[in-house]
């Protein structure tokens, strides 16, 4: 003859179907416990989240020329859109131009080694690193600047040639500053480029551009967009 002890059955006496169904129903419960707040979270990201796009056409107002300075001289600038297809806001958006490759003499393009990722700067008053984007807006960033030859600028960067040096350049447009340990601008030649824009609450979105630049300036808009053009790379 067998006794219970504790809670176990009498032996020779199975689980009993309620004692299953109460174990399985406590099972299932504490997995819905432990899974709850994924699922919730995944369930907020798609449908209650930022989304982030590019937009980009190598004309006006994307890329066109501009006043500057005081007496005024005449400048190019070259920029894309940013645009937010989620249901809430973007916050503390960065575009970030993260790489830089140029192509030689046989058409191979050659990354920019040691280069250290910059930030872009948001198009308005200021300089400004961080933005945030209401749903269905659409912003533009700066990617860069070409100034009139009488205007133009110096690079800063230490390692710059004395030709170099005389060619006209296209400046990147950074709330940072020209970094002097590496490339400020970009002289006459064949690029690509790759820009991220990183957010708080938003995936990070990347897109590459080719950018091909005779160094000549010309005071027409229309025929400035053939000497600099700039176009999307097809993923």
């Amino acid at each position: 003859m067998f006794r219970k002890w504790g809670h176990f059955p009498i032996q020779g006496q199975g689980i009993q179907t309620s004692e299953w169904v109460l174990i399985g129903t406590t099972l299932l419960l504490a997995a819905v416990a432990f899974l709850a707040p994924y699922i919730i979270e995944r369930w907020k990201y798609k449908f209650y989240s930022a989304k982030l796009s590019f937009k980009f056409f190598h004309k006006p107002p994307y890329s066109h020329i501009t006043q500057m300075g005081s007496p005024g001289f005449s400048a190019y600038y070259f920029r894309f859109k940013v645009i937010n297809n989620g249901r809430v806001q973007a916050e503390q958006c960065e575009a970030v131009l993260e790489r830089i490759w140029k192509e030689n003499n046989v058409g191979k393009l050659k990354k920019f080694n040691g280069f250290s990722p910059i930030s872009l700067k948001w198009t308005g008053p200021g300089m400004k690193k961080y933005f945030t984007i209401q749903p269905g807006r659409e912003f533009f960033c700066d990617i860069g600047r070409i100034h009139h030859p009488d205007h133009e600028l110096n690079s800063v960067y230490r390692s710059i040639t004395n030709e170099e040096k005389k060619q006209n350049k296209f400046f990147f447009e950074s709330p940072e500053g020209k970094p002097y340990a590496q490339w400020d601008c970009l002289t006459p030649g064949k690029y690509q480029i790759q820009v991220t824009i990183y957010s708080k609450n938003a995936e990070k979105i990347s897109r590459k551009f080719k950018v091909t630049w005779s160094g000549n300036w010309k005071d027409q808009e229309s025929e400035m967009l053939n000497e600099l053009v700039i176009s999307k790379k097809l993923r």
